[in-house]
Order: C-alpha cells, then structure tokens, then sequence
C-alpha cells in the first residue's frame, strides 16, 4: 500500500509497523490498519458510543483503498488534533 500510495497519489513518508499479524502504516495523523482480511481507518467521526467510525475495504481492493485512503490523508494535512484520527 505505501508503494501504491507513493507512485499513484504521490503520498510519500509512511511509516510501517507490524505485531502478530497486524500491519499499521502511519501516514501523519492517519493511521491504516491491515488486519483480519480487510484494510481500515478512521473516517474522522464519532459513531452513538462515542469510538471512532472507521471505512473498511478488503485486501484485495488496494487501488480503491489506496483511492480513499489519499482522499482522507489530504483532508486531514493542516489539521492537527482531530479527535478521531489517533485510533488504536
């Protein structure tokens, strides 16, 4: 993903961790998690029980992730402490 993000949307800089079959890439103030088959962040709401809503998408739909994921990155650049982008 952080390839794709770089050569399809010119998103450079992430940073990658992993633990136990999880993979989250940092990219600033959004974090991209890859776990249980699907690929998911925070949409920067908050749902009734007052956690973080998230978009999901499978794994095999990168470019369409990848198509969101460059969406809510360039929402969020310049806006420091939203509440529900720190997930996790």
């Amino acid at each position: 993903m952080d390839t794709h993000l770089a050569a399809t949307h010119n998103i450079r800089g992430g940073q990658i961790h992993t633990y136990r079959g999880v993979a989250l890439l940092r990219l600033g103030d959004l974090s991209v998690w890859f776990r249980a088959g699907k690929i998911s962040w925070s949409t920067g709401e908050l749902g009734a029980d007052g956690k973080p809503k998230a978009t999901a998408f499978l794994l095999h739909e990168t470019a369409q992730a990848a198509s969101k994921i460059a969406q809510r990155y360039r929402e969020l650049r310049g806006h420091v402490g939203l509440h529900a982008v720190r997930i996790g």
